[in-house]
C-alpha cells in the first residue's frame, strides 16, 4: 500500500468488527467486536494482515475474464484497495464487507445473497 490514507470499517453484515485507519505508515486498528469473527488479535494487528484481508476480497489475477470484470467495475488493475472501494469487498463466500467513511449503508445495500 502506498503512503496515502486508507480509512474503512470492516463489517460482518451490520456488525462493525474493526475500524482501520492507515496514513503515512501509521496504522490504527480499533477492534469493535470481540466475537469469533475477529481478524485482528495478537500479532495480527499489522498492515500485512490488512492487505491480505483486502486482497482476499478480489478476483484471482489469473482469471481469463479478469480484464472484463475490471472494465465493468471501472478500474484498470486488480488493486485490492481500488477493487474494495468499488465492490465494498463483498464476496459470495462470506458476509464480511467494507464500509468507507461517510457512507450510510447497511448489509442490505451491499449484499449479493442472503
Amino acid at each position: 500500500m502506498k503512503n496515502s490514507r486508507y480509512d474503512f470499517d470492516i463489517m460482518f453484515q451490520d456488525i462493525k468488527i474493526a475500524e482501520i485507519r492507515f496514513k503515512n505508515n501509521n496504522l490504527s486498528i480499533k477492534k469493535c467486536f470481540d466475537g469469533t469473527w475477529q481478524f485482528f488479535h495478537g500479532d495480527n494487528k499489522n498492515i500485512q494482515t490488512i492487505y491480505y484481508f483486502l486482497e482476499s476480497r478480489c478476483y484471482e489475477n489469473g482469471r481469463a475474464d479478469l480484464p472484463n470484470i475490471l472494465q465493468q467495475a471501472g478500474i484498470d488493475s486488480n488493486n485490492p484497495w481500488e477493487w474494495c472501494k468499488v465492490s465494498h469487498g463483498v464476496t459470495w463466500e462470506d458476509f464480511y464487507w467494507i464500509r468507507l467513511p461517510g457512507e450510510n449503508i447497511t448489509w442490505k445495500d451491499v449484499k449479493i445473497r442472503d
